[in-house]
């Protein structure tokens, strides 16, 4: 049978993506060194051991440094794999530098491939932390707003589950990643849905369940 996404259009319209969150335990983080490490984590622990970070309380959050910190802790709450986000935090001042471009957060794929390039040349940086980044910052490529990419949204989309998904092998590219947010973008339209619907979709229940 050949499923396809629509099926599922209404729960996927009630999908409430702003309120996904995560559980941060202030204990995990306090192995990270970074410039003003205690004035940007009092402000977020404040005198909690434990904080829970939604999608909405990143994405309103207005001060550069504080917000790629809230990005890694709500992507990793428990502090990622190996040395990752350690590496990733000792360029905080580089990646400031590269995600406070309030001017142009449209790119071309030129622009866009250039950003990325430079995401990819920070140790630790790879697909599943960039894409995040540039979704919690409110990038768009050609008018395509960019969506979380991670190795879980890849496995997804490669169970071959609905028709719209195609037939490819997704991996972790840039092309690949341009083609995904494209194919949100054309899947929302469709359904007359959000695009991070469509993406917690195949995170949340395309991943883990047999349709």
């Amino acid at each position: 049978m050949e499923l396809k996404m629509e099926k599922y259009r209404e729960l996927i319209s009630l999908i409430p993506v702003d309120n996904q969150s995560s559980k941060i335990k202030k204990e995990v983080w306090k192995k990270f060194s970074y410039k003003n490490k205690d004035s940007i984590e009092d402000a977020i622990f404040g005198d909690f051991d434990e904080v829970e970070l939604s999608r909405k309380d990143v994405l309103s959050e207005t001060d550069t440094a504080k917000k790629i910190v809230k990005v890694l802790m709500w992507g990793y709450p428990t502090g990622g794999r190996g040395n990752h986000i350690k590496n990733i935090l000792t360029e905080i001042e580089t990646l400031r530098d590269l995600l406070s471009n309030e001017e142009n957060k449209d790119l071309s794929k030129d622009q866009a491939y250039d950003l990325i390039k430079k995401f990819n040349d920070i140790s630790g940086l790879g697909a599943s932390t960039w894409s995040k980044l540039l979704y919690f910052f409110g990038f768009s490529i050609d008018s395509k707003k960019c969506q979380i990419y991670d190795l879980k949204i890849v496995d997804s989309l490669n169970k071959k589950q609905f028709i719209d998904l195609g037939t490819k092998k997704w991996k972790q590219v840039i092309d690949d990643y341009y083609q995904y947010i494209e194919l949100l973008n054309a899947l929302s339209a469709r359904m007359h849905v959000f695009p991070d619907q469509v993406e917690l979709f195949l995170f949340s229940f395309n991943y883990y369940y047999k349709f």
